[in-house]
């Protein structure tokens, strides 16, 4: 029994020498560990022992998120008011804050954006979903020389001083701010000079008419407006301008009504574009489209408005190009597309945006010979939310039986309680019959 008592013993002495050796890590390695917990709990390490009092104060990541799950307790607002006060980092790597309707409405947020900014802020992150009316910020914000990265979301009045300049800022999201006039916009943007990246996403009251993008640096812009068609006369008529001589990648959503131009147009790599089908809002519509004929992906929601505009462009770089048919005759434009596109090489199909897609019309394969991409580089098709209607099943064996490259043919099958798994094989059965010109083409199912 002693003996065994001595062993326990030991081992105990083994473990608390294990757990000390965790006090006895370097600084830097600590706060790496901490910089990774959620605040609170990185500053409840205080109570650990007297070497982890003072350690969370030097933590130069600080993530301050309101806690929407417990409506009871108070504003994440309040520890962040007496944790930052005792930070003594000298720079702070990220500053994020996220307040709720909780917060109280006197809060002085401006205040601790300031004392980041005055600590060389690398990236700052503002989520304010605050009742009452859109929070001012410091203009000393605008002139952060440390600033790479910037987030405004929501309740944020976007006022930028002529002095503005955020001369290492590469990345920029602005999602449902509120601009005091469009001149705080393009001082904004003009005084990124290394501006890469931009995302926007805007709310029907931004205050802002026409928007304009002009950044001589920006790679990539993401611009969304799920709003619907603006009925006000103050808001009508707006538009979106594009003047980015390298932007590589553009990816438009827009259902509010606007319009879109793109000036000194780049040569595009990617490009997604979803709009609203409402033809007014684009007098030429095929001069926007024209600006990507030159890209390498295409994503195209195909409306009625665009449908008629496409087939006649010819993408001589185009390699890959998802579809979404919207409720559109798109097959019987189809070849069209596929004519001028001779260097397509992955064809993707997504209904997921119609729950009933039209039958095309008989003649559609039979009104031109077969384009030159199905013959020599046609190599992958991907058909996403099959359903066995008979314009999908026509489009699959049309493909299966010209495309003589082609390696692989993927069908997904909707998923939907009505599709029974008798169903499925019964449609995959009537796949598999369908004859294929290229001997070494896969046929693949996703269910």
């Amino acid at each position: 029994m002693p003996e065994t008592v001595g062993n326990c013993g030991e081992r105990i002495e083994e473990i608390g020498c294990e757990e000390d050796m965790i006090s006895a890590l370097p600084d830097d390695l600590l706060l790496s560990i901490l910089i990774r917990l959620p605040i609170k709990d990185a500053v409840a390490t205080m109570f650990l022992s007297k070497r982890w009092l003072y350690t969370w104060t030097m933590m130069h990541a600080l993530d301050y998120e309101e806690n929407n799950d417990d409506e009871s307790k108070k504003s994440v607002w309040f520890f962040l008011e007496k944790s930052l006060q005792l930070n003594k980092a000298p720079v702070l790597q990220l500053f994020s804050i996220e307040l709720g309707p909780r917060c109280p409405s006197d809060a002085d947020v401006g205040k601790y954006v300031a004392k980041a900014v005055d600590r060389g802020v690398i990236v700052l992150n503002l989520c304010l979903l605050l009742s009452g009316e859109p929070t001012s910020l410091p203009m000393t914000l605008y002139s952060c020389v440390s600033l790479k990265v910037l987030t405004l979301c929501d309740k944020i009045l976007v006022d930028v001083p002529s002095t503005a300049c955020l001369p290492l800022l590469e990345i920029l999201n602005l999602s449902l701010v509120v601009y005091k006039n469009e001149d705080s916009l393009i001082r904004l943007l003009s005084s990124c000079p290394v501006l890469m990246n931009l995302l926007v996403n805007r709310n029907k009251v931004d205050n802002v008419r026409k928007f304009t993008v002009k950044v001589p640096s920006l790679l990539e812009l993401i611009y969304t407006n799920n709003y619907p068609s603006r009925d006000d006369s103050s808001t009508a008529g707006g538009c979106l301008v594009v003047d980015t001589p390298v932007l590589n990648e553009f990816y438009y959503t827009d259902y509010s009504g606007d319009s879109c131009f793109i000036e000194n147009a780049p040569c595009f790599d990617e490009v997604s574009i979803d709009f609203d089908n409402v033809i007014q809002s684009f007098p030429d519509i095929d001069k926007f489209l024209k600006s990507f004929s030159r890209l390498l992906f295409l994503e195209l929601a195909l409306t009625d408005a665009m449908m008629m505009s496409w087939r006649t462009i010819k993408f001589s770089r185009l390699r890959k190009c998802k579809i979404h048919p919207y409720a559109s005759d798109w097959m019987d434009s189809l070849l069209c597309f596929l004519h001028n596109t001779p260097k397509l090489t992955s064809l993707i199909v997504c209904y997921n945006l119609t729950d009933e897609p039209r039958n095309a019309s008989t003649s559609w394969s039979e009104s031109r010979s077969d384009p030159e991409c199905l013959s020599s580089v046609l190599k992958y098709l991907r058909l996403r939310n099959y359903t066995g209607r008979e314009e999908e099943k026509e489009l699959v064996e049309y493909i299966l039986s010209t495309s003589k490259c082609l390696k692989t043919a993927t069908i997904s099958f909707r998923s939907l309680p009505k599709f029974e798994l008798e169903d499925k094989a019964t449609m995959m059965e009537e796949l598999k019959a369908i004859p294929r010109v290229s001997k070494t083409s896969q046929l693949l199912f996703k269910t």
